[in-house]
């Protein structure tokens, strides 16, 4: 029989289905960071903004592409859903998901998956550290580190466990929103410098780890922070490489020595075997600690979405 162009785009009750929104979404992204992101930059180099950009080591490509996501996030729910703001909360940027004490606990728990295997790897010997130089003070290396991992992360989590998300636990549920999202999180990857398979299979187990905290807590700024944690404790504290990128080190920098695939080799601890299973670790903790929303119900059915209702 023929084809209903209607009925594959959208659902009986006239709401668009997972897929379309999501490449609706992804139109619009494209189209905001021609008219958004290059009209920012544009203007940002007009001015003596990026001077002072670049004395700060401001990443303003990075800032751009966090307002772009900002801007296409709430163009998409106000084109596809009629209300913009209403996207707010199913992208996991309500008035709820701003609270202290989640957001604190997922940045210790993103720094704490990669400090507790780093430090059983440095007990055995399978990673040390070893003296490295600087041309920049470790307070401003510190800072440049925040300033380049701050907005890449929660850009990352604006794209894959935003409104995305949320369209996804739609169509497909939490399981194949899981899934679904941290497959492309780690495939996103492969530009990244000397990307293996262990490596992205390293970072598709860090996605299911922030949309599990996503999931859980209803939040896409808490997956932010936890994000964030993961970044700062591999860049920052350990001097280690993200995702395959060396940044500066000043004083010492984290060196593996035993197998990559335990390790991480080169391309940074989260894809070594033993981070993977401390992002399992927490994954399962988050779901056991944050499996209820503060009235009682499930975090992750409190709305229809997926994400706890403001």
């Amino acid at each position: 029989g023929r084809v209903n162009v209607e009925t594959l785009l959208r659902t009986p009750g006239g709401e668009p289905r997972a897929a379309s929104r999501v490449a609706a979404f992804g139109v619009i992204v494209a189209a905001s960071s021609v008219a958004v992101g290059g009209m920012a930059l544009q203007l940002a180099a007009a001015t003596p903004l990026a001077r002072l950009a670049r004395d700060l080591r401001l990443p303003l490509d990075q800032l751009a592409t966090v307002l772009t996501l900002l801007f296409a996030t709430w163009l998409t729910g106000r084109l596809i859903h009629r209300d913009g703001w209403a996207t707010w909360r199913e992208a996991g940027l309500g008035r709820g998901a701003w609270t202290v004490g989640p957001l604190v606990s997922a940045f210790a728990a993103g720094l704490g998956v990669v400090l507790v295997p780093a430090a059983l790897l440095l007990g055995t010997g399978a990673a040390r550290f070893e003296p490295a130089m600087a041309t920049d003070s470790p307070a401003f290396v510190t800072w440049s580190a925040v300033a380049l991992l701050a907005p890449a992360a929660l850009a990352e989590e604006l794209l894959f466990r935003g409104y995305v998300f949320g369209a996804c636990l739609g169509g497909v549920g939490r399981v194949g929103a899981v899934v679904v999202t941290s497959v492309a999180f780690g495939l996103a990857h492969l530009f990244n410098p000397g990307p293996t398979v262990a490596s992205i299979a390293g970072v598709t187990c860090a996605g299911v780890f922030l949309a599990v905290v996503r999931l859980s807590t209803g939040s896409l700024v808490t997956a932010g922070m936890a994000h964030f944690g993961v970044n700062f404790a591999q860049a920052a504290v350990l001097h280690a490489s993200v995702s395959g990128l060396a940044l500066q080190a000043p004083g010492y920098r984290y060196v593996a020595t035993g197998p990559a695939w335990l390790t991480g080799g080169a391309w940074g601890p989260e894809a070594g075997l033993v981070t993977v299973a401390a992002f399992a670790a927490a994954s399962f903790l988050y779901l056991k600690w944050w499996r209820r929303a503060p009235d009682g119900t499930p975090a992750a059915a409190s709305s229809p979405t997926g994400t706890p209702n403001d």
